[in-house]
């Protein structure tokens, strides 16, 4: 017998992703980042050291992005 909720979820799409810059790395496992706008929120995640770029979805730093040059385009 298959469970409906795990069926519900795989229809989810997954949260959305953000590159954003680490600022600090605490001790607890969790990070401070910068997002795009400049304000700056807590993460879970140490893996990606201070001034690096990392990519985060839902939450979490899931892994390092490359340091890239943004361009912004308004249409």
């Amino acid at each position: 017998m298959s469970n409906p909720w795990i069926k519900f979820k795989a229809l989810l799409a997954p949260g959305a992703k953000q590159i954003v810059t680490v600022a600090s790395v605490g001790a607890d496992g969790t990070s401070i980042v910068t997002v795009r706008d400049g304000s700056q929120i807590r993460v879970a995640g140490d893996s990606v050291a201070a001034g690096e770029k990392a990519i985060i979805q839902d939450g979490k730093i899931m892994s390092k992005a490359p340091s890239l040059p943004m361009l912004s385009v308004e249409v």
